[in-house]
């Protein structure tokens, strides 16, 4: 009997809370599907919306320049000296100037590299190897690396003068040289102008012989002449 009554009461119980479920949702499905009456509604507020300054971080030695002045992590709480910044040295001799161009509108050098050999067209301002090129000139170009300058001048070759020479004729081999030093002929040489002749003196035909002809001494008579005879006194 107890066990009968106990699945009695289980499905009375079981039964009243489906009704109760039944009932609940069809409460909900009539009442939940009503819809409210129209109500004027009072309209939305709107922020008032402004642009904030952009962000930005203050330079450190503005607001904290002991911080700045001695670092936390340098042993001396000192910063670091500035390096000391080391100027290269200009190498010259790497271009050699071929030629100039020079307009109204710009000037342009042209510059032979001595290592490759190419012709390289600049202007002025332009980069070559680390060097600028600092002025064109019609004869000359500027180069420039720092404080140190070269100057490129254009070889032009000028043709040599040829100084003439006056070559003066000399005497023929065997023909006695009828001129004196100062060129003028000696009167009486052979080839040379004939004597003047003296006031009143007889002057003798062309191709004749002198009546008397003046001894010629030859060397043998010279020295009989000069030797002393003992007959002849001193």
């Amino acid at each position: 009997m107890s066990a009968a009554a106990g699945g009695a009461h289980f499905w009375i119980a079981f039964g009243g809370a489906a009704a109760l479920l039944a009932l609940a949702l069809g409460v909900e499905h009539y009442v939940g599907s009503e819809e409210p009456a129209a109500r004027p509604r009072a309209p939305a507020k709107v922020a008032d919306a402004r642009m904030l300054p952009p962000f930005s971080i203050s330079a450190v030695d503005q607001v904290a320049p002991e911080t700045a002045a001695r670092p936390l992590f340098t042993p001396t709480r000192r910063p670091a000296p500035p390096s000391a910044t080391v100027q290269p040295t200009m190498k010259k001799g790497q271009f050699v100037l071929t030629g100039v161009t020079v307009s109204a509108d710009a000037s342009f050098a042209f510059l032979r590299e001595v290592a490759s050999g190419k012709t390289k067209s600049v202007r002025k301002g332009a980069e070559l190897n680390g060097l600028r090129v600092d002025l064109v000139e019609p004869r000359r170009v500027v180069l420039r690396q720092g404080q140190e300058t070269e100057d490129l001048l254009l070889a032009i070759q000028t043709p040599a003068k040829s100084s003439a020479q006056v070559l003066v004729p000399g005497p023929r081999s065997g023909t006695p040289n009828l001129f004196a030093p100062g060129g003028v002929a000696t009167p009486g040489a052979p080839g040379g102008p004939p004597p003047e002749a003296k006031p009143g003196a007889a002057v003798p035909p062309p191709g004749a012989q002198p009546a008397n002809p003046a001894a010629t001494p030859t060397p043998g008579n010279e020295a009989t002449g000069n030797r002393r005879r003992p007959w002849m006194k001193p």
